[in-house]
């Protein structure tokens, strides 16, 4: 009875700065891991169709972009692109598509990065992510 309510149910993923319901075909494949003082998240579709990283820390103000670059540099993935209110840029490796998102707060002076990659629609659902830091939920990119 308790894995039928767990596979109905979604699973509330929470750390510190945001909160997150993880659909039921999707699973906390490593953390929430304290990296230095930012708290790393790894989620995977059980199927491994797709997954997520997500990061969120201490930051200084501006760090978002170089954040973003170096991501992107080393996923081998486009130059970021500022879009509402977040860096944003995409990459493929292996055939696999994929995304980033950084923003910041810079009042709170935290940062989070979100990488996103396989099929993407399925990881629709980190934009439903809340927490006490509204400046670093992300909103969904406009992708090409």
């Amino acid at each position: 009875l308790v894995l039928i309510a767990a596979q109905v149910h979604a699973a509330p993923l929470t750390t510190k700065y945001y909160s997150l319901d993880l659909p039921p075909d999707w699973v906390v494949v490593n953390g929430p891991a304290k990296v230095q003082d930012a708290v790393q998240v790894v989620v995977g579709q059980k199927d491994h169709k797709s997954s997520a990283l997500i990061i969120a820390g201490p930051a200084n103000p501006g760090e978002a972009e170089q954040a973003a670059r170096g991501n992107a540099k080393r996923l081998g993935g486009s130059a970021p692109v500022l879009r509402n209110g977040q860096w944003e840029f995409t990459f493929e490796q292996k055939g696999v598509k994929g995304y980033g998102v950084v923003r910041e707060d810079v009042q709170s002076k935290l940062l989070l990065m979100l990488v996103v990659s396989g099929d993407l629609r399925m990881a629709n659902f980190v934009y439903s992510m809340r927490g006490p830091y509204r400046a670093l939920m992300p909103q969904q990119p406009q992708l090409p």
